[in-house]
């Protein structure tokens, strides 16, 4: 018992001394990460979706690779921010509607979380904003993967 004390008590000494760090910060524009390698084309198609004059970027956070955005508009401009997304190249687009603000006290009429690793946007829809009218809300077309043809056998 003896020899693994001296160890074991230096391990905890030492252990605040190494910190976790995390790259966090503010966002005055909308953006997000893309992780290495996404092409270019890509990321300016993600940011051009965005960054659309219809839509009011009311502020963002980012984590690591995780990005929250929140917006403003209506749902024509919310139509129009999802089509726009949901055709972009190698993105996946998740929607989902929430009966209060999508992050506790911060309103906007929806907001876009980002998980740069997986390149997946999840945009939430704010029930409560009297500007996005549910049977105006348009979702965009989502295609399946690709059918595989199987050879016949004779």
């Amino acid at each position: 018992m003896k020899p693994l004390l001296a160890p074991l008590l230096s391990a905890i000494l030492l252990a605040p001394a190494f910190e976790a760090r995390a790259l966090m910060g503010e966002l005055k524009e909308p953006g997000v990460a893309h992780a290495a390698g996404h092409p270019e084309a890509a990321q300016k198609q993600v940011r051009a979706a965005l960054t659309r004059a219809d839509c009011k970027f009311l502020g963002g956070r980012f984590l690591n690779s995780h990005t929250s955005l929140l917006y403003a508009g209506d749902t024509k401009a919310l139509n129009q921010f999802l089509d726009a997304l949901a055709k972009c190249p190698g993105v996946a687009l998740h929607v989902s509607f929430v009966a209060t603000d999508p992050i506790p006290g911060e309103p906007c009429d929806w907001h876009v979380g980002h998980d740069a690793h997986r390149n997946q946007f999840h945009v939430r829809v704010n029930l409560k904003s009297g500007r996005i009218k549910l049977p105006d809300l348009y979702l965009p077309e989502v295609k399946g993967p690709a059918l595989v043809s199987t050879p016949q056998t004779p």
